[in-house]
């Protein structure tokens, strides 16, 4: 799963006649009174620059300035985009209290993504929604919407035009014949993420997941020359002719992309982190997670990941005053696109778990070979870079101490959904994007006769959700398990009481029965869980959009004499369940699936927030007691 790199500055009169304090970290009493960086020097800043005493751009070879913010742990945090001093915390409070999460789910997750940012556009939500997060396949749809649409207003004082990045939203879809015509579906159909060809200039752990972005390449350079306008954009608001607000009434919501990582010395217990283009780290406690842990929690810019602390590793002051702080240069700099890889890499997920080395070239082609003999998605696929995880240093401002060694492997080990992190942020309106694969009235995890859920199969298939509320279970046989591993996540993952997951797939399934859009809305009592980064207690208006079969969006294809409306796709006589629970490991959609499927996504959300009555009014009438945190 994030990671932007950030604001830096510069300033020629001041190059050779400041030093930097020997503490390694001051306070900044006004963000205003920092000089914004000009075109010339500071708008693509990389490492080598920070800020003089009196708050003007510095060159500062060999390291790089960096914004930290610790976590005192508790409910009165402010997440650092919330801050009221910064321009982007002015932005944030002036939304609604409402955040949208999209779940991982390889391609299945990219396109129902596509298809939700369609029905959100449609309904005006994503110009009033304050956060969107996402993990793995979600992101591959959302990271290339965010850069592009800040990058424009930055650069050219322009929107982007929604309708052509995600297609106009079309409501019934009754022609199976059509293309996808948006920019963003285009560029899906072209990222079979496991294709050894994708991308030769990136290979390993970024390959596969490049594609997706590659509509922004070729008018801003890949590799280094945009992640510190994005962090800029949020820090000073204004567009390259220093008149127009880059964050207005147009603007996307502030996005969170939410990975797992463990610590290289103990790799039993996952953490989550999250990456947002303002800043990276880990949003709770790990000591409590994990007694082998030696480090806190804290956020710090993307510009100081993957780098060490200069001079002064005492922890910053648990306060509310903005830190500055002084960093090593970072060895390699970590890249915008490593933000989908690092909360994607499931694969590089079992190095924790597994008894089995995956990381292991000999084990992994024998496991690959046997994996290809069951799933023929995989058999021309190159996973080279799937089980390498992102491998940075962090350093947490919590604790101090010498920077620790993170392996960022995929979101969905901690929150496949990103709902934890929105509760985090006392989201008081959740929208949950769900793509699982799973009928909700399928006979694995329902039985009809009993009227009752088979919470083995059901807590595997539906593991992001049903998590939520204690009843998860492990997809991972215990004889593959590695001594002394043990499955936590309905201990760090349990917000909601236990009951109220049956209450919810119960409506699940007479939704599907009906052949209705599949959106539940439940208002529900937040247990706080300190192991979620959870500390508050508050009732949360919560909204579930299932990914499922809708008669009353495709019957009409159904009754083809094609014999069902997938047939066509898969190139076999179609069956009720194969649309569109398609297989995460399929890659390689054309463009009339993908068509498909986001056709269906943002039909099912559109029609379904109808049905259960959200109105974005009643969200900003009721959370101005919420904003006040």
């Amino acid at each position: 799963m994030v990671i932007s790199l950030l604001y830096f500055f510069a300033a020629a009169n001041l190059v050779h006649s400041f030093s930097l304090p020997s503490t390694g970290f001051r306070s900044i009493k006004s963000w205003d009174d920092v000089k914004e960086p000009w075109d010339k020097a500071g708008r693509r800043y990389g490492p080598n620059w920070s800020v003089a005493d009196n708050l003007d751009p510095v060159e500062t070879p060999g390291q790089t300035g960096a914004m930290v913010w610790p976590i005192p742990y508790n409910a009165s945090y402010v997440h650092p985009e919330m801050r009221a001093d910064l321009p982007v915390g002015k932005f944030l409070r002036s939304r609604p209290n409402l955040g949208i999460c999209m779940s991982g789910g390889g391609m299945r997750a990219a396109t129902c993504a596509l298809g939700w940012y369609r029905g959100l556009n449609h309904l005006n939500l994503l110009q009033k929604a304050r956060y969107v997060s996402a993990n793995s396949g979600a992101t591959w749809t959302s990271l290339p919407l965010t850069c592009r649409s800040i990058l424009e207003k930055k650069e050219l004082g322009t929107d982007i035009d929604l309708d052509e990045y995600l297609g106009k939203y079309e409501g019934k879809y009754d022609d199976i014949c059509v293309e996808e015509k948006s920019i963003i579906g285009k560029n899906l159909v072209k990222a079979n993420i496991l294709d050894p060809e994708v991308d030769d200039t990136t290979p390993g752990f970024n390959a596969w997941s490049t594609y997706p972005l590659m509509d922004i390449r070729e008018d801003w350079n890949w590799e280094n020359d945009f992640w510190l306008d994005l962090s800029n954009s949020y820090l000073w608001n204004s567009d390259a002719t220093k008149i127009k607000p880059i964050l207005d009434e147009s603007s996307l919501p502030f996005p969170v992309y939410v990975a797992t990582a463990y610590d290289s010395r103990n790799n039993k217990e996952f953490f989550p982190i999250e990456n947002t283009l303002l800043y990276s780290g880990v949003p709770l406690d790990p000591r409590k997670l994990d007694k082998k842990a030696f480090m806190g929690g804290g956020f710090v810019q993307g510009v100081a990941l993957n780098a060490a602390s200069v001079e002064d590793e005492t922890p910053v002051p648990l306060d509310e005053k903005l830190y500055l702080k002084e960093f090593k240069n970072p060895s390699p700099v970590v890249k915008i696109a490593e933000l989908t890889s690092a909360s994607s890499n499931f694969g590089a997920s079992g190095d924790a778990m597994l008894k089995i080395d995956l990381q292991n070239s000999f084990f992994r082609k024998r496991v690959y070979g046997i994996a290809k003999m069951f799933k023929g998605e995989l058999k021309k696929t190159d996973l080279s870079g799937y089980f390498d995880p992102g491998k940075y240093k962090w350093w947490s401002p919590t604790t101090g101490g010498a920077p620790v060694d993170l392996n960022f492997v995929d979101g969905g080990m901690f929150d496949n959904l990103g709902v934890l992190a929105l509760l985090r942020r006392g989201c008081s309106t959740i929208i949950v994007c769900d793509s699982c694969d799973t009928d909700v009235c399928d006979k694995s995890i329902f039985d009809p006769k009993k009227d009752a859920l088979i919470e083995e199969k059901c807590g595997v298939n539906y593991y992001d959700v049903a998590s939520l509320f204690g009843r998860g279970k492990s997809i991972i046989k215990d004889t593959f398990v590695k001594k002394g591993y043990k499955d936590t996540v309905n201990d760090r993952s349990k917000v909601f009481a236990h009951e109220e997951f049956d209450s919810l797939m119960k409506e699940m399934r007479a939704l599907r029965l009906q052949g209705k859009p599949l959106v539940v809305r439940k208002k529900l009592p937040i247990i706080p869980n300190p192991l979620a980064g959870v500390y508050e207690s508050y009732e949360v208006d919560m909204i579930f959009c299932f990914n499922g079969a809708v008669d009353e969006f495709w019957k009409p294809v159904m009754e083809e004499e094609s014999g069902g409306p997938l047939g066509w796709m898969f190139g076999k006589k179609a069956k009720k369940d194969d649309f569109p629970y398609v297989d995460t490991l399929k890659c390689d959609y054309t463009s009339q699936e993908v068509s498909k499927l986001a056709s269906l996504s943002s039909y099912n959300l559109v029609e379904g927030l109808k049905n259960v009555g959200f109105d974005i009014d009643q969200v900003e009438a009721g959370n101005l007691e919420q904003n006040s945190k």
